[in-house]
């Protein structure tokens, strides 16, 4: 019974993982493409340079072959990197916690399956 109850809540929380990672892609994507929008109105860019900028500014590359040019992107981009940046590595973080999870558990697994080859016999005087 209690195997099952563990089992059960390995599963929800397996789960809760997959949604997690998914409303972080999301808004990856949704940042993507917003900035992309924007570059693209007040800077006048192409959209496939402004999805080009929007993508290496969130992942921090920073090439300098395209910088805002004007007053309003400039503080725009100001916002945001720290805000494409905070949730890129959150879902870093994210993905990286899940494979040492993962880890562990294989460990604790494989430990948990080995037997000493000695036994040990206490003495009670």
């Amino acid at each position: 019974m209690k195997e099952k109850a563990a089992e059960k809540i390995v599963e929800e929380e397996h789960k809760q993982y997959h949604r997690r990672l998914i409303y972080v892609f999301i808004m990856i994507i949704i940042v993507l493409f917003g900035g992309a929008i924007f570059y693209h109105y007040v800077e006048g860019w192409r959209y496939l340079d402004a999805i080009y900028f929007s993508s290496y500014t969130i992942t921090t590359v920073g090439y300098g072959d395209f910088t805002p040019k004007t007053d309003l992107g400039k503080i725009f981009t100001i916002f945001y990197i720290f805000t494409g940046v905070a949730i890129a590595l959150y879902g870093l973080s994210l993905m990286a916690s899940h494979f040492v999870e993962q880890r562990e558990e294989f460990w604790i697994e494989k430990l948990g399956n080995i037997r000493l080859g000695y036994h040990i016999e206490l003495c009670v005087d």
